[in-house]
Formats: structure tokens, C-alpha cells, sequence
């Protein structure tokens, strides 16, 4: 049996598309692989602690860093497509108007944006002199939105239409002005010893790469998201990314998801 990560909570839905491909690219081996979620939830951290330790979560996905590759083996094939690091922003439907002027970095950096405790996009954004409040749980950050506590909630472009659906009560809408972008990867990860699991996974993904189906999927999940959110006509805010490892395919075009692209 492979244990996924089971979700945030009972509203949030973004376990969807990561728990389709794993099936999808496991099919692809022509092995009886058999998918369940684990009986619980675990914060990122947590998970990854549980993916080392081979303790009942044989596969996770996350944004890479050189400490997480250092502890997990990944499959370096970004599954995102690497639009975890294309960053739209969750606001209250009342603060366009700070966001309007917004040109530099430097100017969003002035203003305080929410991030979980443990996720590397924290440490990318104060490396790059932002200000930043952390959570120790993802709904709570919501609940600053609303509570003025930030001005700002930084995104993935594949997350932020599902949130802002899960969460009508809070009164937020999507920023119409910017995208902040730093090159990162989503992958899948096991623990350093699962060779056999790695190797399938890598297979599969380039398999379902190979006949379409990994692009049906991601096309099905965020084709409508990327329309929406036009990223050819807002103003792009690029910062550095200190976590990405030096082993990133960014010279395999294939991979990677580009604003040209016709959606």
C-alpha cells in the first residue's frame, strides 16, 4: 500500500490533482500499486519527517529545497510544472487600491504578507526582504486575511481559484494587478531508500509526458485558473529563489509551464 498526504482539512481540495497524477503515472508501470491516503493529517514538516523516518507515508509532494533533497530522494520532474513558484495574491476584496501602484519588488515588500511557519516559501520571501507573518496551521492564514493581521496571502497560481472558492465567508478576492515569480519545483519525494518506488514514479511521469495524459490532467485541474489569471498582461515581480538546488532541470523546456503559452 502507498500513503499520500490526506488533506488539510475537509474544504480544501488541492490534494486533488496530486492524488489523480500519482495514480495516473503508478498505471503507467504495469504494477498493482494500490493508493489510500494516510488516516491523518500532518503539517509539511511533519509529513516529510514521516516520508524519512518510513513511517506510514510512502510519498509526498512539496516545493524542493537543498535540505529537502539532502533528507528525501526526489523525482526531478516538477509536477506543477513549476507554477508553485508563479505567485498570485489572496486580499480582502477592500485593499486593491495598496496593491494598484505596486511596480518593484521593493514596494510589496513593504506590505505583510502571510506564510505557514515551516514552508520554504518563507524563507524564499524574507530572504528577499519581505515582510512576513507566519502561521503554524494553512486555514489560519485565512483568518488574518480577514482580520487585517496581513495584507496579503501569496499563492500559486494553481491554488488560488480553489481557495478562493473553499472560503466564500471570508470576503477575499484575487489581486488583478501582479504576479510574483521565482523559479521553483513541486516534485514528488520518497524516502532515500524506496529506489524501486523512485524509479516507477519517474517512469510513469515521463510516460504520462510522453502520451499527453500528465498534460490532459494538468489541463483539466488549471486550464481554466491560467485564463483567468492572464499572467501576460499583469506586472511581473521577479526575486531570487536561495533554496533551489543546483540539480533543477530548469534547461528541460518540457517541463515547464511559460506565460506565452496559449490557454
Amino acid at each position: 500500500m502507498i500513503h499520500y498526504p490526506r488533506a488539510d482539512s475537509a474544504a480544501d481540495e488541492r490534494v486533488n490533482y496530486y492524488s489523480q497524477l500519482l495514480a495516473l503515472c503508478l498505471s503507467k508501470t504495469g504494477k498493482d500499486y494500490q493508493l489510500e491516503p494516510t488516516s491523518f493529517h500532518a503539517e509539511q514538516a511533519r509529513g516529510l519527517q514521516l516520508v524519512e523516518a518510513n513511517r506510514g507515508l510512502e510519498v509526498t509532494w512539496t516545493f524542493t529545497t537543498t535540505a529537502r533533497e539532502e533528507r528525501l530522494m526526489p523525482i526531478r520532474i516538477p509536477i506543477d510544472r513549476g507554477l508553485f513558484g508563479w505567485r498570485l495574491f489572496l486580499i480582502k476584496k477592500s485593499d486593491q487600491a495598496l496593491f494598484d501602484k505596486i511596480t518593484t519588488a521593493e514596494q510589496l515588500a513593504a506590505l505583510r504578507a502571510g506564510q505557514g511557519h515551516d514552508w520554504p516559501d518563507t524563507e524564499i520571501l524574507q530572504a528577499n526582504h519581505f515582510l512576513i507573518s507566519g502561521s503554524t496551521t494553512y486555514e489560519g492564514l485565512f483568518d488574518m486575511l480577514a482580520r487585517n493581521h496581513i495584507q496579503y496571502f501569496p499563492r500559486s497560481l494553481l491554488e488560488v481559484e480553489l481557495e478562493l472558492k473553499s472560503h466564500p465567508h471570508h470576503n477575499l478576492a484575487m489581486e488583478s494587478h501582479l504576479v510574483l515569480h521565482y523559479p521553483t519545483a513541486l516534485y514528488f519525494f520518497v524516502n532515500k531508500h524506496n529506489t524501486e518506488l523512485a524509479a516507477d514514479l519517474e517512469k510513469g511521469l515521463l510516460a504520462a509526458m510522453e502520451d499527453g495524459s500528465f498534460k490532459k490532467l494538468f489541463d483539466y485541474h488549471f486550464s481554466d485558473t491560467i485564463r483567468k489569471a492572464d499572467l501576460r498582461k499583469r506586472k511581473i515581480i521577479s526575486i531570487n529563489n536561495p533554496l533551489l538546488p543546483a540539480q533543477t532541470p530548469l534547461g528541460e523546456t518540457r517541463y515547464w509551464f511559460s506565460p506565452q503559452e496559449n490557454y
